[in-house]
C-alpha cells in the first residue's frame, strides 16, 4: 500500500543560489518570447483568504493563459492534497457558475510590467 503523500508538509525553503539556478534558467528559457512573463505577485490579503478556511492546509498553483499569455491561479488545498474550491464530491460539475465565491484566485501583477526590473 502507497504512503499518503504529506500535502501538509510539502515545499521547502531554499538558499539563495539554488533558487538562482531555476531563475536564471527559466528567464533563459524565456529570451526567445515576445513578451516574457517572469513572475506574478499577489497580496498577503489574498493569500490571507484563501488560508482562513479551517481546512486549508496550503496553497495548489497552476499554470493558465489568458489571451495568449502565461497567468497564475491559486487554490487552497486540504491536507489529502484536494483543491477546496471543489465540492466535497470532488465533481467540476459541482462548482459554481452564477459568480458566486468560487476559491479560485488570479490576475496578480506580473513582472516585468508591475515590479522592480532589477530582480
Amino acid at each position: 500500500m502507497k504512503k499518503p503523500f504529506p500535502f501538509e508538509k510539502c515545499g521547502r525553503e531554499m538558499n539563495h543560489d539554488e533558487a538562482r539556478v531555476w531563475v536564471d534558467a527559466y528567464r533563459k528559457q524565456c529570451e526567445t518570447q515576445t513578451k516574457p512573463v517572469h513572475a506574478e505577485a499577489f497580496s498577503k490579503e489574498l493569500l490571507l483568504k484563501i488560508l482562513a478556511d479551517d481546512d486549508c492546509t496550503g496553497i495548489r498553483i497552476y499554470h493558465g493563459h489568458c489571451e495568449g499569455e502565461p497567468r497564475l491561479l491559486l487554490v487552497g488545498m486540504n491536507k489529502q492534497g484536494n483543491d477546496r474550491h471543489r465540492a466535497p464530491r470532488g465533481l467540476k460539475d459541482d462548482m459554481p457558475d452564477n459568480g458566486a465565491q468560487t476559491g479560485i484566485y488570479g490576475d496578480g501583477a506580473r513582472c516585468p510590467d508591475q515590479c522592480d526590473q532589477s530582480n
